[in-house]
């Protein structure tokens, strides 16, 4: 028993083997050898690649006028009294905007009134100074003639002319003490020569009354005199010595004052004359000022054109808000732009291209714009500048001429218009379809796989545009050669 087990392990391999060996004939016979298919191709072809850039854009005058009240001096606020209608046809000189001018011309009014003044106080001052220029001279001798006149007249009052009323006084007094001496003298002699000569009484009587009289006369004379002497003693002599001395400081302290203040006078004229001269060009200029403010108020159109109200920004206008500040007693503030006259020669478009088409736009290049008021209107568009400063992120500023035809007119500022340029033409273009172009990872690099016989060739290539789903072959392949429209 134990030498038959090796014996029928062998046999049974043998047998399995033979099993397998029947069945895979009879499945070699059911199943015959499949030919490996032919991998997908694509042709390289020869077509257009047309490049087109589109530009939303505004119109735009090409002369513009920006419209302001231009007033420097005369305060705000500034009321509409009258506006011409935005969207008016305009010639230049017509009045576009008028102010009122009630206060205005009030101050006008006093103004003309004050320089009329001013002209008639500095004739003064102009006529005057010259006079006083002369006199000055004269008014300085005189008052040193007047000071030496009191020098004197107090010297000679101290020296000789009081003790002189003294010595007068006192002979006029015993003048009329001796005239009465005399008189009763004669008296007595009268009296005797009647009693002794034979004179009627009536002429007797006659004689020694008015003799009596004259001697009560001089009594009178005398008594008075005594009365006189004593005011002139205690209140006249005392008064006048006082007077004369004061009159001599009095002529002195004159002839200081008129010697420090004459040359003064003069100098202070000549000053005024100066300051008048002054203040008058001052209230000229203030005239002028106001004249030019006045003028101002009303405001003219510099140029033929169409009135817009507001200011152009970019093409787009701020009508609606100045337009209410427009209205009779709107108000409106010094320097705003609040018009502008639009000339009715050429215009261009302004529009904002994206960072990505900046690189195509060029300036010369000629395009199409169509007004989308009347998209049957097609108008020559050449872009005139290409900023490369951006005006906002992504955003740069392009403008273009139109070429506006003389009987098109209805492009007007402010409308829109769609402008396309062809930024890239090539009639006889290799083509591919963009999906047999194939990428490494990382790599900006294309190839393809050139189909043949054997292998794929992998085959770099320089690409260019894209138009749909096909790109453009620069360098690397020419028209009619199969590519693998897959990777193998």
């Amino acid at each position: 028993m134990k030498r038959s087990v090796p014996c029928l392990t062998v046999v049974t391999g043998l047998a399995l083997v033979f099993a397998w060996s029947q069945t895979s004939r009879v499945h070699s016979q059911e199943e015959p050898t499949k030919t490996p298919a032919k991998p997908a191709v694509v042709k390289v072809e020869t077509g257009k690649v047309i490049v087109e850039t589109s530009l939303k854009g505004v119109v735009e005058a090409e002369q513009t006028s920006e419209l302001s009240v231009n007033i420097k001096n005369w305060p705000g606020p500034f009321i509409v009294k009258a506006a011409v209608a935005h969207g008016t046809h305009v010639k230049k000189g017509d009045v576009v905007l008028e102010l009122e001018t009630d206060k205005i011309d009030q101050a006008l009014a006093d103004l003309r009134l004050e320089r009329e003044l001013a002209d008639i106080a500095l004739k003064q001052t102009q006529e005057d100074l010259p006079i006083l220029e002369q006199t000055l001279p004269l008014n300085l001798a005189a008052v040193d003639r007047d000071k030496k006149a009191a020098e004197e007249d107090f010297k000679r009052y101290t020296e000789i002319e009081r003790e002189h009323q003294l010595k007068a006084a006192e002979f006029q007094l015993k003048s009329q003490h001796q005239w009465l001496d005399y008189s009763r003298e004669e008296l007595k002699q009268l009296q005797k020569m009647y009693r002794d000569k034979d004179l009627t009484e009536e002429t007797e009587e006659i004689i020694l009354k008015r003799q009596r009289h004259q001697i009560e006369q001089l009594e009178f004379n005398i008594e008075s005199l005594k009365l006189q002497q004593d005011r002139e003693a205690n209140l006249d002599r005392p008064r006048r010595d006082q007077a004369m001395k004061e009159n001599l400081e009095k002529q002195i302290l004159a002839w200081k004052k008129a010697k420090s203040t004459l040359p003064l006078e003069l100098t202070q004229k000549r000053l005024t004359l100066q300051k008048q001269e002054i203040e008058r060009a001052r209230t000229e200029e203030r005239f002028q000022h106001l004249e030019e403010d006045r003028a101002a108020m009303l405001v003219r159109a510099p140029r033929d054109g169409i009135l817009y109200h507001g200011q152009a920004d970019r093409g787009q206008w701020n009508t609606a808000t100045v337009s209410n500040n427009l209205r009779p007693k709107g108000v409106i503030q010094p320097k705003d732009v609040v018009m502008t006259v639009v000339s009715f020669g050429r215009v261009l478009l302004r529009a904002d291209a994206e960072e990505k088409d900046l690189h195509a736009l060029k300036v010369g290049l000629v395009g199409k714009a169509i007004p989308v008021g009347f998209p049957s209107v097609k108008l020559v568009a050449t872009i005139s500048s290409v900023s490369l400063i951006p005006r906002a992120a992504g955003s740069f500023e392009v403008r273009m001429t139109l070429d506006v035809p003389e009987n098109v007119e209805t492009i007007f500022p402010g409308m829109s218009a769609n402008a396309k340029f062809i930024t890239y033409r090539n009639e006889t273009a290799t083509l591919l379809p963009t999906s047999a172009l194939f990428h490494d990872e990382g790599s900006d690099d294309s190839y393809v796989y050139i189909a043949g016989e054997g292998t794929p060739v992998r085959t770099e290539v320089e690409t260019g545009r894209v138009t749909g789903d096909k790109t453009e072959i620069l360098k690397g392949l020419k028209p009619g050669t199969e590519i693998l429209a897959n990777k193998p």
